[in-house]
């Protein structure tokens, strides 16, 4: 049963790399294609986005971010007297609340940036964060695989060993687009490859306490 649990949290793992390689076997000529369908399909929506921010002021957005921070405050002062609010923990509240602060920053500097970018730009700066996600979904899922691996080793030395996996396969990856015309390895690449991984595999480690402490209560 163990063996067979071990097969199945591998799959993910394998049939993610299969997509990684078929997009790195892409010639260069149709990767630029493909990222630029993506560039056009983000640029619409951001311009949606942008169209809707255009209805709020200066002056408005920086009420709003200064009541959040108020109430971040509040909620900081009295989370030991008073730790729930509607049965919701305020841990809970205080997180949701500084998350949404600092998406709200950047959502509205990353739009900015958007509008003043070109599209060639744009779509060199799609491809590398396509790279960055595909990788931080592959240091996931390597994360989840191997947490029945090599049970006498430390948490951490798992982690280091999944961060491993995910660094040689991209370096596998930057070789193989030796053979792709129009392409060819590029150390810059490895280097968000493996911050992809990274981050993929610190998402892992919080999201799996998240749910021990909650199936533990």
């Amino acid at each position: 049963m163990k063996r067979e649990r071990r097969i199945y949290d591998w799959l993910p793992v394998i049939a993610w790399m299969i997509v990684i390689f078929m997009l790195s076997a892409q010639p260069a000529d149709q990767s630029i294609i493909l990222s630029g369908s993506v560039t056009r399909f983000f640029a619409n929506g951001l311009n949606q986005l942008a169209a809707f921010i255009e209805h709020f002021t200066r002056a408005q957005g920086t009420v709003v971010f200064l009541a959040g921070i108020l109430v971040l405050i509040h909620l900081l002062e009295t989370q030991q007297d008073e730790p729930e609010i509607f049965g919701i923990k305020k841990r809970w509240i205080i997180s949701g609340t500084a998350i949404f602060l600092v998406m709200a920053i950047g959502l509205f500097l990353f739009v900015d940036f958007v509008q003043d970018t070109s599209f060639s730009y744009a779509g060199r700066l799609i491809r590398k964060s396509a790279h960055f996600i595909a990788y931080l979904i592959l240091g996931f899922l390597v994360s989840h695989a191997m947490k029945n691996e090599a049970s006498t080793a430390t948490a951490w030395k798992r982690r280091g060993a999944s961060l491993l996996f995910c660094v040689v396969y991209a370096i596998s990856d930057e070789f193989h687009q030796l053979f792709v015309p129009g392409r060819g390895p590029m150390l810059k690449d490895v280097l968000i490859d493996g911050s992809g991984a990274a981050i993929g595999i610190l998402l892992y480690v919080g999201a799996r306490e998240l749910w021990l402490r909650w199936k533990n209560k």
